[in-house]
């Protein structure tokens, strides 16, 4: 099946851990992040709006919070600390600015510039190639964002494969780009899981 869609802006999401203790942070029940280490604050993580339990573990595996959040939009989700050890989320709008490249405002005139990130935290690492085997992003693992291409407008189908092989995961048919697009390529989801595997797509020009 194909899972496919244009999306201005997904849910944005970043953690910060205000504890005195490396946690790990499970959505729907799939690590996303492991050993995320007092006073750190995670890159933004896309996601698409929706409602999400989001649970805590210590190091050691001890259940720290069970909380089902609706998340939409930008959002900073603090992991808090009480005096008495009691761990709790503060969760506010997030106003820091992602930091989009200058490049997306030096598209060649007539061109595209296009990037992608992977998001599925239980996808190896992955390539995105088209049908006829023209890697476009090579080995990109989980949670990271590669920097722009430029390419021809037009219809594309991409296709996400296991890094390194001919194993494909996802076929996307019919992405539209057109002259001077900025876009990112979101890779989101659970492979053979909930929310499923798809890719989204963002204009940059609208962030």
């Amino acid at each position: 099946m194909n899972y496919y869609s244009q999306m201005e802006q997904p849910a944005r999401i970043r953690f910060a851990n205000q504890t005195n203790m490396p946690i790990d942070i499970y959505l729907n029940d799939q690590m996303i992040i492991r050993g995320f280490n007092p006073g750190q604050t995670t890159q933004f993580i896309p996601l698409p709006r929706g409602m999400y339990n989001i649970k805590l573990y210590s190091s050691t595996g001890n259940l720290l919070l069970n909380q089902n959040q609706d998340l939409a939009l930008c959002k900073l989700i603090t992991v808090m600390q009480d005096n008495q050890g009691i761990i709790s989320l503060r969760i506010t709008d997030d106003f820091v600015t992602e930091p989009y490249f200058e490049a997306r405002d030096q598209v060649t005139p007539g061109r595209v510039m296009i990037r992608f990130g992977h998001f599925s935290p239980n996808s190896p690492a992955v390539d995105i190639t088209l049908p006829n085997g023209t890697v476009l992003f090579r080995n990109i693992p989980y949670r990271t964002v590669t920097n722009y291409i430029t390419i021809a407008p037009g219809a594309y189908s991409l296709q996400v494969r296991a890094a390194g092989t001919n194993q494909v995961v996802l076929t996307v048919p019919d992405v539209a780009f057109t002259a001077n697009d900025v876009k990112s390529i979101y890779a989101i989801g659970l492979l053979n899981g909930t929310p499923p595997l798809e890719v989204i797509v963002v204009n940059d020009r609208n962030v």
